[in-house]
């Protein structure tokens, strides 16, 4: 199990790092710059990891995806929550996302997405990992309620560095405990905070609820 770990801690740290060589991972990690190395060439055969030729340094591989979007379509979440996604797309014109939390609460990962059509887009959130102290609607609602606030809670963003804005509220599963959230994100002119306020809360509301019935939630 601990060769297991370290296999684990190094694709860990490859996901976050992006691309990184047999010493900064050791050295980082702690780990024995052999073991690194071994670890690297069994990821590498099975295609989860790519070596640069140029640069030596090693990046996760399109065998990661591959496993990833398995994961997201056969996931009963995604599932159950994209005729919900879609739905309310077409109701408001933007772009939604469902983030889903992970299963130590350190972090929400973008599980589903439904693009707007309008030729001004926001950052692809799909497929994206943000800590759940982040500044990310999504995670400041989930972690609201992780810390007990009660019901779909709800939360917004307004980054005026990036001209985003947006809202996202909570999903709960069949025990009421805070999973993943459904989150409303477009650029800030088309989406003033008297918006997210009026218009916004409440159709990510009743998304929320209509993902957490379809889930077994019942309060």
């Amino acid at each position: 199990m601990k060769a297991l770990h370290k296999t684990l801690d190094v694709l860990d740290f490859l996901m976050e790092r992006g691309r990184a060589g047999v010493t900064e991972i050791s050295n980082e990690l702690s780990l024995n710059k052999n073991n690194v190395f071994r670890i690297l060439v069994t990821l590498e055969e099975h295609g989860l990891v790519e070596k640069e030729e140029e640069t030596e340094k090693y990046k996760l591989s399109t065998g990661c995806v591959v496993l990833g979007y398995g994961f997201i379509h056969k996931h009963p979440l995604t599932k159950l929550s994209i005729p919900v996604l879609k739905s309310l797309r077409f109701s408001l014109g933007e772009t939604i996302n469902l983030a889903m939390l992970d299963d130590k609460q350190q972090f929400i990962i973008y599980i589903a997405s439904e693009e707007t059509i309008k030729p001004v887009k926001v950052k692809p959130r799909m497929g994206r990992r943000f800590g759940i102290n982040s500044s990310v609607s999504s995670a400041k609602a989930i972690k609201k309620a992780l810390r007990g606030e009660a019901g779909f809670v709800f939360d917004y963003e307004h980054d005026e560095k990036n001209g985003i804005a947006g809202g996202a509220c909570v999903v709960r599963d069949y025990r009421g405990r805070p999973i993943a959230a459904v989150e409303v994100l477009a650029p800030m002119y088309r989406m003033p905070l008297s918006r997210i306020e009026k218009d916004i809360k409440p159709l990510l509301e009743d998304a929320a609820l209509d993902i957490s019935l379809k889930l077994g939630y019942w309060d």
